[in-house]
């Protein structure tokens, strides 16, 4: 009996690599039906956002995304006049570097500086945040989160930060639809 359960969790181990690329990425961020009505799509941000995509545009993330076993991403934008929703995901071959991305993000997010920030957590995933700006002219919402191996997240400008909270649950629903 111990030999079978042994074989059973290395099997388990050793398929979690193997499946890593099996995922489509597209399938776990917002597709045009999540968002609300009048929105569409910036086909020149949105797509695949392989390593060799992420290095070109930020060099500095290639030494992190090797350490951290990213394996790919992606990324879609919609756009209403002034307004903006940008959904995206990364996976790596484990949880630990969607756990570094999460907690890279965050950091970077509190760094930035924005006049009035606000943070608190949400409840979506193993763990989130919210960050957001209010002011009488201008809303800004983001939303970072990890669940499994991926890590999540939403933004949106020009639209409430509760509306923001609906869009990452229902990009959440799409990541537990797929990776369980």
């Amino acid at each position: 009996m111990r030999v079978v359960l042994a074989v059973v969790v290395c099997c388990v181990f050793v398929a979690v690599p193997v499946s890593a690329g099996a995922v489509d990425p597209q399938a776990l961020v917002l597709a045009k039906a999540d968002v609300p009505a009048g929105f569409r799509v910036d086909p020149k941000e949105t797509g695949l956002r392989s390593n060799d995509v992420e290095a070109q545009e930020f060099p500095a993330t290639r030494s992190l995304f090797t350490r951290w076993k990213r394996v790919t991403g992606y990324q879609a934008r919609y756009l209403r006049g002034s307004s903006t929703i940008e959904a995206r995901v990364d996976l790596f071959r484990g949880a630990d570097g969607a756990r570094r991305m999460f907690e890279y993000v965050d950091l970077e997010a509190r760094k930035a500086g924005l006049k009035g920030q606000k943070r608190a957590r949400v409840g979506i995933g193993a763990e989130g945040w919210v960050h957001w700006v209010s002011s009488p002219t201008w809303k800004f919402n983001l939303v970072v989160w990890r669940h499994q191996r991926a890590f999540a997240g939403v933004m949106g400008s020009g639209i409430s930060r509760d509306r923001t909270l609906a869009l990452a649950r229902a990009q959440q629903r799409r990541l537990a639809a797929v990776l369980g």
